[in-house]
């Protein structure tokens, strides 16, 4: 056999009719590469879990107070978290961007327990559903058959935007959540005077706010809730006010924030700064309302102008247009 015989061979092996879907001998190939990695990936991860769960055995073993059973089921990690754990350890993601994803969860108030890994996995998933959309769509449809530059372009472009899906999610979540927060301040400022008048201690007063605040707005309170269990844990009062701004990343907050610092500090009266700073809270919500008001008429012409004056138009004008029709038609009638 020659080598063109083989290789037509070759390629007639290689080329699968799917319906309407044809792939070729490059594309065939491409699959089975991305099947073979899929597989050696499940394998990997079946026997990381095989290693833990005997690791938790031993431990279990060794420890001989906790239940087997129940270490052995808090080692079975499910499958994306493994996954997005394996990706966010790669030189894929870089410490920026996971310092990054963390401050867009934490902004969100997704605390839980393997969030970094569950986010990871998501963009991974986004970004390979994506791509392979693209590229079957391209292939059911035969589209951009002569352009092979953007054949390859166009599932690039998917993955990279499923890449970027979850960060868009995750910071609409975090704007969503800090303008309830910047809404829901204020009130939080006055239970502080409140209680600052009362002559509680400060700790006491951030947690009597956690609890009054959490009918009214919840992700008020559970801020409020996570300072207060953290200055019960750490001595630094000013570290944990540093944190809780880092954590919700609003201006507004950090003012208020260096007042309390500064009352700790300093022994400076506490109710009088926090009343003043409710009273300026207040007027910039008040301000964005207006603000927002203001936008209103400007918005709302592109609708208008499509959908509320033609039909207008139609009611007003079909009436005389009709007599003009009529009173022309009597006229030339008449001639």
């Amino acid at each position: 056999m020659t080598p063109e015989t083989l290789a037509h061979i070759a390629a007639s092996y290689l080329t699968i009719r799917l319906g309407p879907v044809t792939l070729g001998p490059v594309e065939t190939s491409i699959v089975v590469m991305a099947l073979a990695a899929a597989l050696l990936a499940g394998f990997n991860l079946w026997r990381i879990g095989r290693r833990e769960e005997r690791m938790a055995r031993l431990a279990s073993l060794r420890i001989g107070t906790l239940d087997r059973e129940q270490v052995v089921s808090e080692a079975r990690i499910p499958w994306y978290r493994r996954l997005g754990g394996i990706v966010a350890a790669s030189p894929a993601v870089g410490a920026s961007d996971r310092e990054r994803l963390l401050g867009l969860l934490d902004a969100a108030g997704i605390r839980a327990h393997g969030r970094l890994a569950s986010v990871v996995a998501a963009k991974v998933c986004a970004a390979a559903v994506l791509a392979g959309l693209v590229w079957i769509g391209l292939e059911a449809y035969q589209l951009l058959l002569g352009m092979t530059i953007i054949r390859w372009a166009l599932p690039f472009a998917g993955f990279m935007l499923g890449w970027r899906l979850p960060d868009i999610v995750l910071s609409r979540l975090a704007a969503r959540r800090r303008l309830r927060l910047e809404n829901g301040m204020p009130d939080a400022l006055d239970l502080l005077v409140v209680c600052a008048e009362a002559g509680v201690s400060l700790n006491q007063a951030i947690g009597e706010v956690s609890r009054g605040l959490r009918a009214s707005n919840s992700v008020v309170a559970e801020e409020f809730a996570l300072t207060a269990d953290e200055m019960r844990v750490q001595a630094d009062v000013e570290a944990v006010i540093d944190n809780m701004v880092r954590r919700t990343g609003l201006a507004s907050l950090a003012g208020i924030m260096t007042t309390l610092k500064q009352s700790l500090r300093f022994g400076t009266p506490l109710a009088e700064s926090l009343r003043l700073l409710a009273s300026e809270m207040r007027t910039t919500r008040q301000m964005r309302m207006e603000e927002r008001a203001a936008r209103l008429p400007v918005l709302l012409v592109l609708p208008m102008g499509m959908f509320i004056l033609p039909a207008l138009f139609i009611v007003i004008g079909t009436p005389v247009v009709l007599r003009v029709i009529d009173s022309l038609g009597s006229g030339f009638g008449s001639r």
